[in-house]
């Protein structure tokens, strides 16, 4: 009996032992991730005739529009890092390549003075949507040993950047005279959008030999991307701003090579 409890100490021993090399021992590293997050978008315009070859009803004047809409979102990809051992504390250097599905969509009201708010010169309103697409980044985590959690516990911070794509569809009057119902143009855009994101965090990791398991909280702000659309036949210029964040729980899988 008690040689049986001394092997089973010693195998718990060399277990744990096992584990904390394996998340504290430098090296390259691979793997595979999944994550998903609540996505927050904010899609505001101008529609600016403030120009003085706008012969519009509205010269001189400028309409704002605004909506934000969220979804959830889901995304995977490769990763492959160095870990570089600081004492009690280890830092990992990563990059990783991204692909993204989901989207976000609503319906922008527009703005003008008109009852429909599609005249010449108004924010007319949009049906829209904005989908993510692909990603890369590089991150780093700085972590240490928690042996009450048989894990160890890390914050990250990192960059990347992130392309999407915007579509909007419209309902709206060229004509400077105005337009009645039956007069009204429709038509669709599509625009390729770019965002330099940060992102913030923490997670735990749990070794298991040569491999190891992570789950971590992050929280990415995206910034904005703009443009400004030039309706130049018209006199007429629209500035546009896409701003979102997402915040999402993410899994990934490592080896150590």
């Amino acid at each position: 009996m008690a040689l049986s409890k001394t092997g089973t100490l010693c195998a718990l021993a060399i277990l744990t032992a096992s584990g904390t090399a394996a998340q504290t021992d430098g090296g390259p590293y691979v793997g595979v991730g999944m994550s998903g997050s609540f996505y927050d978008v904010d899609y505001s315009k101008a529609v600016d005739n403030t120009s003085p070859a706008n012969v519009s009803a509205n010269a001189g004047s400028i309409f704002r529009a605004s909506a934000a809409a969220d979804s959830a979102t889901w995304d995977a990809g490769l990763l492959a890092g160095y870990r570089l051992p600081l004492g009690p504390l280890y830092l990992d250097v990563e990059g990783d390549l991204v692909l993204h599905r989901g989207s976000v969509s609503s319906r922008l009201a527009g703005q003008g003075i008109s009852l429909l708010r599609n005249q010449l010169g108004e924010a007319w309103p949009e049906d829209w949507s904005l989908t993510k697409q692909r990603s890369f980044g590089a991150t780093v985590r700085v972590g240490m040993e928690v042996p009450a959690l048989g894990a160890s516990a890390y914050a990250l911070f990192g960059m990347r950047r992130l392309d999407a794509d915007f579509e909007t569809a419209y309902t709206g009057c060229l004509s400077p005279m105005g337009c009645g119902p039956g007069e009204l143009t429709s038509g669709e855009e599509q625009h390729d959008e770019s965002f330099n994101a940060r992102t913030f965090g923490a997670g735990l990791e749990k070794a298991f030999g040569g491999a190891a398991i992570r789950g971590e909280l992050r929280y990415t702000d995206h910034g904005s991307s703009t443009r400004t659309v030039d309706f130049s036949e018209v006199a007429v210029t629209v500035p546009v701003e896409l701003a979102t964040s997402e915040f999402g729980v993410g899994v990934s899988l490592i080896w150590r090579l």
